[in-house]
């Protein structure tokens, strides 16, 4: 055998063999499993199966079942049950009357020294509503029968005409018409104060109507009192009115048969008809809030209680028309623009505690159920409507020969939202801080109707003009109508029980059971089981709804003179530029409390404004062209019980506030 001995051939050597062995080791685990793989038997498919199926199957198909198995628990305490350690949580529970407890219950009393363990409610939520609904048309139309004899200009003014009205209406409204409306709901005491800065101002300013009555309960158009409201469907124009009418025409003879056919007899003397109607405009703002998310049977306020009802109606309107003194057209009856503002005060005042203890008595609470809330609670609708339409047509009119019916207006333009909320009850409510409940309704209308109707073509010397139809320029329609229906106490208390302070004490410190004293109190004869609520915070309850209809319908008619003369056909004419309809209609009901006392630890302030302003821009003489005549009436019910007026400040909107004379622009 060889060996090498020198160093290179011993390292060669070495490697190769390492490798050789390798290689070999390789082989033989490749081969292994090669031979593992052989060794297994190969699966043997299974026999297929012959499954027979019948092609005709029926199945009973029975009543619809969801699987849903439901069954709410029963909360019924009867005897002597006491609870036991743990809390229970109940959503809300029903009323726990003497039929649901039995005898038992209306003997049995807590003491201090066997404390029950209250029952934990759900918290109510806050609420926030925002609604803005805008309506915007421009249908300014140009129609031409025939030819123009002559060059056609016209210039309505409506532009200068609806600001001049609009910078009318803001003046009465003061911060609440340049005001920057509401951010959050911290600015709820701020609007307050601004409408009640509106009343004072109106207060000082001796060109106003001013009156500070006891109750402003009722109802009252247009600055008086009434015992019932007008129907705004005896109001409307006549196109608008529902009623039935005969669709046929004057004149017609019906022929019946398989088919009704109407058959038209004019006359000798009448060749044809032109109806014309660029007005008949109607814009509607429709606006119903119910508030029914926080009520109670009793109130009980640690801080200051702030109330608040406002109605501020305005209706702006300049109706000046220019007729023509050839135009051979009758003017129709009906008068001018009829403005009209509805308001509606009602005040309903409940006893939830003595109907019950009326229906069961002798049954005092065993248990209460609590909930509390730390923080504020918030109930905030706040809408806005604004219909705005343009409607200043230009028509030039001829007789043809045959009957015509020409419409440019007529234009509808509507807003109508419904809100509910609907939230909790509770037989007493204890809040730790203020109370803030407001419900203002601003409704405006602005109208600016200053057609022209004139003859156009030459003048025919020594000719006659045929008087031959009717004309109406005006009997328009501004409306304004709100209700605020209050249900709640009237009589406010000062100070707080002895047993409510101590419960809103305990409370605040997170002792849920309600004091010894409560088990024998007489407002809550009748209920087993109370339901409490506990706001550490304050309330914020406001609805706020602003409306307002604006219209510029200045049209422009011409009618050809030719076609008025001995020698053309005779027509009949019917022109209506007017016939419009502004309409607001708002409505709050709001449920306060079911009792009929209120108990405030702080100060009570309680206010109910009525402003309704009719403002009218008459055409005068000389430097009087275009003067404002305005007619307010302001009412103020201020109820001071507890504390002096507080200093109605404008706060962080002085800057946008009207001058102290708000009528100054107006009575100019």
């Amino acid at each position: 055998m060889f060996f090498p001995s020198d160093p290179f051939s011993e390292i060669v050597a070495h490697f190769l063999g390492y490798f050789q062995i390798a290689a070999e080791d390789m082989k033989v685990r490749l081969e292994m499993a090669l031979a593992e793989h052989e060794a297994e038997a190969a699966p043997q498919t299974p026999e297929m199966q012959q499954i027979s199926v019948d092609m005709v199957q029926s199945y009973a198909l029975g009543n619809y079942a969801p699987g849903v198995f439901y069954a709410p628990p029963e909360f019924l305490i009867r005897g002597e049950a006491t609870f036991g350690p743990s809390p229970i949580g109940l959503a809300n529970t029903p009323d726990f009357t003497a039929s649901e407890l039995g005898a038992p219950p209306a003997h049995r009393t807590a003491s201090p020294d066997d404390p029950v363990i209250p029952l934990i409610g759900t918290a109510p939520g806050s609420v926030i509503a925002l609604f803005s609904q805008t309506v915007s048309l421009s249908d300014d139309d140009v129609f031409i029968m025939g030819t123009l004899d002559a060059p056609l200009t016209f210039h309505s003014g409506a532009d200068t005409g609806l600001m001049s009205l609009q910078s009318a209406s803001n003046a009465v409204l003061g911060p609440i018409g340049s005001g920057p409306g509401i951010s959050s709901y911290d600015d709820v005491p701020l609007v307050m104060q601004n409408v009640n800065a509106i009343a004072k101002a109106h207060q000082d300013n001796p060109d106003i109507e001013f009156q500070e009555v006891d109750s402003l309960t009722g109802t009252f158009v247009n600055g008086a009192r009434v015992e019932e409201a007008p129907e705004l469907s005896d109001s409307l124009p006549k196109h608008l009115q529902d009623q039935e009418e005969d669709a046929t025409p004057p004149g017609t003879i019906k022929v019946s048969g398989e088919y009704e056919a109407h058959l038209q007899i004019l006359g000798d003397d009448i060749e044809g008809t032109i109806n014309y109607n660029s007005g008949g405009n109607f814009l509607v703002n429709e606006a119903s809030v119910l508030n029914g998310g926080l009520a109670s049977t009793h109130f009980v306020v640690g801080g200051n209680f702030h109330q608040l009802d406002a109605i501020i109606q305005i209706n702006s309107y300049c109706d000046t028309d220019y007729v023509n003194d050839d135009v051979p057209l009758a003017r129709s009856p009906g008068g001018g623009t009829n403005a009209v503002n509805v308001a509606s005060f009602v005040q309903e005042t409940l006893d939830t505690a003595g109907a019950r203890a009326e229906a069961n008595p002798g049954v005092m609470p065993q248990n209460w159920q609590v909930t509390c809330v730390t923080g504020d609670i918030i109930f905030l609708e706040w809408m806005k409507q604004l219909t705005f339409m343009s409607d200043q047509d230009i028509g030039v009119l001829t007789a043809a020969g045959t009957n015509a019916v020409v419409t440019s207006g007529e234009n509808i333009g509507m807003n109508s939202v419904s809100f509910a909320n609907i939230g909790l009850f509770y037989d007493l409510i204890l809040v730790g801080g203020n109370v803030y409940d407001a419900n203002i309704i601003v409704q405006t209308n602005i109208l600016y109707d200053n057609d022209t109707i004139t003859l156009l073509g030459a003048d025919h010397e020594g000719m006659a003009y045929r008087e031959a139809g009717t004309l109406n320029t005006s009997n328009n329609l501004l409306w304004n109508q709100a209700s605020i229906h209050n249900v709640g106490a009237t009589e406010v208390k000062q100070g707080i029980s002895d047993h409510n302070k101590a419960a809103m004490d305990g409370l605040a410190s997170g002792n849920k059971s309600m004091p010894y004293s409560f088990y024998a109190a007489e407002e809550f004869e009748g209920i087993a089981i109370p339901r409490v609520l506990y706001v550490s915070g304050s309330i914020y309850d406001l609805r706020y709804i602003e409306q307002t209809n604006i219209l510029g319908d200045a049209d422009f008619v011409a009618l050809q003179k030719k076609a008025f003369l001995d020698d053309q056909p005779a027509t009949e004419w019917n022109i209506d530029t007017g016939s419009n309809a502004l309409v607001n209609i708002a409505t709050i009901k709001d449920y306060d409390a079911y009792g009929d006392t209120i108990e405030v630890g702080g100060n009570h302030y309680s206010d109910s404004i009525l402003i309704q302003a009719n403002i009218l821009q008459a055409q005068g003489d000389g430097s009087d062209d275009d003067a404002l005549v305005s007619e307010v009436v302001a009412f103020l019910d201020h109820t001071d019980t507890l504390a002096d007026t507080p200093d109605y400040a404008l706060g962080g909107t002085t800057h946008d506030a009207a001058p102290v004379d708000l009528m100054q622009s107006v009575l100019a």
